[in-house]
């Protein structure tokens, strides 16, 4: 089997098994197990759990990468709201992650680094987004960019965490959680949008729903897995033997 496609189901099944069960209850011999090959195959390839997870976090950057870089060429709040839509789907795709980011990045520099650098760059990119919906006359910000970096960084913390706090309440991703998390984000922009707000809200929810719909999240996805995993303190490589 050649290397890379080898290299591809390692990932994909330890995606699956840190999403269900957390990092620190998969060990590098499930995984290996879990993709019909052996110990020493998985450890040819990848080393260490350690490894595995920075593997996945350059999948979540190239995805990324892929075209999230060009927001700035779709400034309208349609497009918006659509950016928060692909967002929460990218946390739901490797939500073990995001739920235990902070123990994950304070437990390898190397991959810290790479999400400060990450988390930069896309701060940027959607300075500039806000910049040319400014320029367009669909928010009102006066060129302010103290302004700017604040309601990015505000909207930035509710896109990251909002699909934590859904599972935390015990809830689904679906439409209805979805649109929930927006309307916060609605909120803290509301006394900069132009035009009739009525309408703003009602072309964001179209455009969130039709962005869901199209990637089969309509009707609700299997729940995400138990919080408990999500919060577990261990050490995240303590299985990975």
């Amino acid at each position: 089997m050649a290397t890379r496609e080898t290299q591809s189901r390692i990932i994909d099944a330890a995606i699956t098994l840190f999403n269900e069960h957390g990092t620190a209850a998969v060990s590098t011999n499930r995984i290996a197990e879990t993709c019909g090959i052996s110990k020493g195959n998985l450890h040819y390839h990848f080393k260490t759990k350690r490894e595995i997870v920075l593997e996945i976090f350059r999948r979540i950057v190239a995805e990324m990468n892929a075209g999230w870089y060009q927001d700035h060429l779709q400034p309208t709040i349609r497009h918006m709201a659509e950016m928060f839509a692909r967002q929460v789907l990218l946390i739901y795709e490797f939500r073990f992650f995001y739920r235990e980011m902070p123990a994950l990045l304070r437990d390898d520099v190397m991959l810290m680094e790479r999400n400060r650098r990450n988390r930069e760059r896309r701060m940027r990119a959607l300075e500039d987004f806000f910049l040319e919906l400014d320029r367009l006359g669909a928010l009102r910000l006066d060129g302010d960019r103290h302004l700017i970096h604040s309601l990015v960084h505000s909207t930035w913390i509710i896109s990251d965490n909002w699909l934590n706090s859904q599972e935390f309440a015990g809830r689904i991703l679906d439409e209805e959680s979805v649109l929930d998390g927006y309307h916060l984000i609605l909120d803290i922009l509301r006394p900069y949008f132009v035009g009739d707000q009525d309408n703003i809200v009602e072309e964001s929810r179209s455009a969130i729903c039709r962005h869901l719909r199209q990637r089969g999240v309509a009707t609700g996805s299997p729940a995400a897995a138990p919080v408990g995993t999500a919060l577990d303190d261990r050490n995240p490589h303590a299985a990975d033997g």
